[in-house]
């Protein structure tokens, strides 16, 4: 793909990962040249991308549809992702410096800080801004444990599971603020080098992600496969 064309394919893909574009709207391809500027041909192939991606599906003559949420392919994904993480931070614990301690810690103060400031009265809104701290802290995690390409390769190879996870964080105030805490517990195993208790708090926080995730399915049954 070209530059341009590559550009246009990760917008409406964060789109769909962040829920601007909703699960199973209908996205068509006249429309989509119309607001890019583009010919129909390179959307089209652009489309093909995110149906590999399964954030898209496309049914001839029929149209293409931004996929609904299944979570029954979630927990597959967590499985693997536990794993990986369990790995990555065994690696950190032995490299990690004080100063990478206080980054940490300052991404989840923030977003502690955005929990009381802001509670939940705009959910779109605090979803965003928490998603984006919580990507940066797991970006660090990786990156000082020296495996950056892995979690690139986690992110483009799953992204249905990425607006899962932005998905959690419309869940209610006490829900996120136990997520929260989990956080803070892996930076206490961080900082302690307990690597006693690395598994148990990987494992916490990556099926922390399931819990109360039925309440969203209920707010918001659109978004999920029956």
């Amino acid at each position: 793909m070209t530059k341009e064309i590559e550009t246009i394919y990760q917008k409406i893909r964060n789109d769909i990962i962040t829920l601007k574009i909703k699960p199973g709207s209908r996205l068509k391809e006249e429309e989509v040249s119309k607001q890019f500027k583009i010919s129909r041909t390179p959307i089209r192939d652009v489309f093909k991308r995110l149906e590999q991606d399964n954030l898209l599906v496309i049914y001839p003559q029929s149209g293409t549809f931004v996929t609904k949420i299944r979570l029954d392919s979630i927990n597959d994904i967590l499985f693997f992702r536990s794993a990986v993480e369990y790995l990555v931070l065994t690696d950190l614990i032995s490299v990690i410096n004080p100063g990478d301690i206080i980054r940490l810690k300052t991404l989840l103060d923030n977003q502690r800080d955005l929990l009381k400031d802001d509670g939940k009265d705009n959910d779109e809104k605090f979803a965003s801004f928490f998603f984006s701290l919580d990507n940066e802290f797991h970006s660090i995690i990786f990156d000082k444990a020296g495996k950056q390409s892995i979690l690139t390769l986690l992110n483009d190879s799953y992204p249905y599971f990425a607006r899962y996870r932005y998905l959690t964080f419309l869940r209610d105030e006490k829900e996120i603020t136990s997520l929260l805490e989990i956080h803070y517990r892996i930076i206490d195993v961080l900082e302690s080098k307990d690597l006693s208790g690395l598994k148990g708090v990987v494992l916490a926080h990556n099926y922390a992600g399931l819990t109360g995730i039925e309440k969203v399915r209920d707010r918001h049954p659109d978004y999920f496969e029956s």
